[in-house]
């Protein structure tokens, strides 16, 4: 029997790595409680902020911290627990706040409820680069480029709303439905099942709607995740050093991540790459109390 889960995010392209440290600009009330246990095989994340409210809803304190310091997933180091233990978080904007001063506050917040020390650092590490292949870019422009949606947004026959991602998951792979996402943030969703950060460097701009089906390397960042039983280096991917993927993959089973994208004219290139890291220091388990 096929399994799945769902996964209703909200892709954000990521402004660069920036030095802005918590200030003063808090939520004027915050609520922080354990998320319930879920369906086993169907996992919802909403993360949303609009009307002066913060809503997320069986977020991780990696997706905090990572939506807070305006970063990627891949570049966050710090306690592996940080991505598995999930949380819902009510808060209210103060007065005259705007959602572009959401990460200031989200960072004030995790200081001060979970008491969160980072640092940052620059390293170098292994990557796969997602170009444009030798044909060029093959991609369907997004039928509706408006804003993204709200995660929790009701679309017919379960469909993943415009700028969010469902995902499924049977023995043939993982199936991702991805509307009206930029390829940045295609990359960013991909880095979770594949064993390199996807880091995008085509410079194509818009948004795009994707629909892909591969065999996962790995589930890093997804609730429940770690390695996957059908990945593992070289599940499929490229070999290192670069080259090609092997062609001998059964087929019942779905290609790599790496042969999904060169449907779209796309291709991931093994690289190494200087890459700014945000390494937590400390953070509690459990916040202090509302």
């Amino acid at each position: 029997m096929k399994s799945s889960f769902a996964c209703a995010l909200i892709l954000s392209c990521c402004a660069a790595f920036g030095q802005q440290a918590a200030g003063t600009l808090a939520f004027e009330v915050a609520s922080i409680k354990l998320s319930e246990p879920q369906q086993m095989g169907r996992i919802r994340i909403m993360m949303n902020t609009d009307g002066g409210m913060l809503r997320y809803s069986n977020v991780s304190l990696k997706d905090c911290v990572r939506n807070a310091f305006r970063v990627k997933e891949f570049q966050i180091e710090g306690p592996e627990w940080m991505g598995n233990q999930r949380f819902d978080i009510v808060a209210k904007f103060p007065e005259g706040a705007t959602e572009k001063q959401v990460p200031e506050m989200l960072q004030a917040l995790l200081t001060e409820r979970f008491k969160l020390t980072v640092h940052r650092n620059t390293k170098e590490g292994a990557i796969y680069a997602l170009v444009a292949g030798k044909n060029g870019p093959k991609l369907k422009p997004a039928e509706t480029t408006a804003p993204a949606a709200a995660p929790d947004a009701k679309t017919p026959g379960g469909a993943p709303p415009r700028g969010g991602v469902m995902m499924s998951m049977g023995p043939e792979g993982a199936h991702l439905k991805a509307p009206s996402v930029t390829v940045s943030g295609l990359a960013e969703m991909i880095s979770r099942f594949a064993e390199r950060p996807v880091v995008d460097m085509t410079g194509i701009e818009g948004q795009y709607d994707f629909d892909l089906v591969f065999t996962p390397e790995t589930m890093r960042g997804m609730p429940g995740g770690g390695r996957g039983p059908m990945g593992g280096p070289g599940a499929g991917g490229p070999p290192p050093g670069g080259g090609a993927p092997p062609s001998d993959i059964p087929v019942e089973r779905a290609g790599s991540i790496y042969d999904s994208v060169q449907q779209y004219g796309l291709k991931l290139e093994p690289r190494k790459a200087p890459m700014e890291m945000l390494v937590v220091d400390h953070i509690e388990k459990t916040p202090t109390e509302n």
